[in-house]
């Protein structure tokens, strides 16, 4: 094995530190939470611990007649997937806000964005919500289309700048494949910069492992290529190389300190989960009505429990011959008052909707109760609308520049010249929204479209309005014509 070089050094290290970290664990949290796969999985409910005098210790041990029935919960997954659906179901308008070639500009825009942008931007609000980050890259595919690719969060280190912290020096990507010649998994890593990618593969051998240079993956001192094609010769004549100066990778955020949906309300989730899980154990183990037999001979313990799990009869040495029957009280009230506080906390902390909630389903509220109940669901996502807005920002800087250099647009035209709006699905009282809007005098017709909750594009439905009084004045005009009001006919 060759010697260590310092960069693989520095690699190694900062991959160690970063699967180390409390940070990629509670990404790995977030994520299985997410999926239904709780922590409760991992506890054997139906272990119980002795002591031993012996040798001083806690032993634990297996009740083989005991249930061991877990349950998942699964709120996180419906919180995330609410914040989700509350903030990406319609719509994100992207316009430039410049009089000259607005609707050009714009669409122009969106035609580089592509039909998958909306469905990526979704994806990556979910991720950031499971891993308190998310990370896009921008690339060119092999005809040449500026593409936006969606990297695993927990296989991104970013390096920062050792001052402030804040601007981005370096990305780290990481990803094992499986070796198809011994079937093991390997190391590879690539290192961007602001000027170029550098590919390492991870040997081992007994002492120890350094990361190396791919040598199956060309030295790249660059980002992307353009190639100029001669139509007339039928081949390619010119490669150029190209650099962005600036490391490729836009983050998205969570919100500003990058926490997971999931760090407030683990606990209270796996509260419940194991509340309930005991509970239900604790109904598959006994029957409700146990038979007590006198005088039919006493039982050890383990078939004991078995005779009351399996049949609800046990019996004893009394020679009475009595047969008496004994109810179990569950402690079902306590239960359900505590499952019910525990929920209360786990949408009151998560910040969201409980939509089993009475105040939703027992009446028609009002459009005020409405704002009020999801007040918090609305902060919720407010945290991550400042960070996607920076993300989409990032986003247009690549478009645009993509768009000058095929000479579509001037380079004047810069990524701040946009707006970008996320219209969220809030729920409301139409009735009552369509009212205020018909009596209101003082907005514009753009702005009552915009808040009209039977409008999906205001953009669409002024052009139709716009359409309708042309009609209606051609037909006033045709009307007056024939109703002898022409005034070339009275002359």
């Amino acid at each position: 094995m060759e010697e260590e070089t310092l960069e693989s050094k520095i690699i190694k290290e900062l991959i160690k530190t970063f699967l180390q970290s409390t940070k990629y664990k509670k990404m790995k949290a977030g994520q299985r939470y997410y999926e239904g796969n709780h922590d409760i999985q991992n506890k054997k409910l139906n272990e119980y611990k002795v002591y031993d005098p012996i040798n001083k210790v806690q032993i634990s041990k297996i009740n083989e007649n005991k249930s061991n029935i877990k349950i998942n919960h699964k709120f996180h997954t419906k919180l995330v997937k609410q914040k989700v659906s509350y903030l990406c179901s319609k719509p994100i308008a992207i316009t430039y806000n410049k009089d000259n070639d607005k609707k050009n500009i714009t669409n122009l825009i969106w035609d580089k964005l592509g039909y998958r942008f909306e469905n990526l931007i979704k994806n990556k609000v979910k991720e950031a919500s499971n891993k308190g980050v998310a990370w896009i890259h921008p690339d060119y595919d092999t005809e040449g289309n500026l593409i936006f690719k969606s990297y695993s969060a927990n296989e991104i280190i970013p390096v920062y700048d050792t001052t402030t912290e804040t601007e981005l020096k370096a990305i780290i990507h990481f990803y094992t494949i499986v070796d198809v010649d011994n079937e093991k998994e390997k190391l590879y890593v690539e290192y961007w910069t602001d000027k170029d990618v550098k590919y390492y593969i991870e040997e081992k051998n007994k002492e120890k492992s350094i990361f190396v240079e791919d040598v199956t993956r060309p030295k790249q001192d660059y980002h992307y290529i353009s190639e100029t094609y001669d139509n007339a010769l039928d081949n390619i004549v010119d490669i150029e190389k190209h650099s962005w100066n600036k490391v490729p990778f836009i983050k998205i955020a969570n919100n500003e300190e990058e926490t997971t949906d999931l760090d407030d309300i683990k606990e209270l989730i796996d509260a419940y989960d194991l509340i309930n899980s005991n509970y239900i154990n604790t109904v598959e183990d006994l029957k409700e009505v146990i038979w007590l037999i006198n005088g039919y001979g006493a039982e050890d313990i383990m078939a004991l429990i078995e005779s009351i799990k399996v049949n609800g009869v046990c019996r004893n040495n009394d020679a009475t011959g009595k047969i008496d029957a004994k109810t179990i009280e569950i402690p079902y009230e306590a239960r359900e008052a505590l499952l019910k506080k525990l929920k209360e906390h786990i949408y009151e902390f998560g910040r969201g909707v409980d939509t089993t909630s009475k105040d939703l389903l027992n009446q028609a509220p009002s459009g005020v109760s409405l704002k009020f109940l999801y007040s918090d669901l609305d902060l919720k996502a407010d945290d991550i609308i400042p960070e996607l807005k920076i993300a989409i920002y990032d986003i247009l800087w690549y478009v645009l520049d993509d768009l000058k250099r095929s000479r579509k647009i001037s380079n004047d035209i810069n990524e701040n010249d946009f707006e970008i709006e996320f219209n969220k699905s809030r729920i409301f009282n139409e009735n009552e929204l369509m009212q205020m809007l018909n009596n209101d005098t003082l907005l514009s017709t753009e702005t009552k479209l915009k808040l009209h909750p039977k409008v999906e594009d205001p953009q669409v439905e002024l052009e139709k309005i716009k359409l309708e009084k042309e009609e209606n004045f051609k037909r006033q005009q045709e009307i007056f014509t024939m109703g002898g009001f022409d005034n070339k006919e009275e002359k």
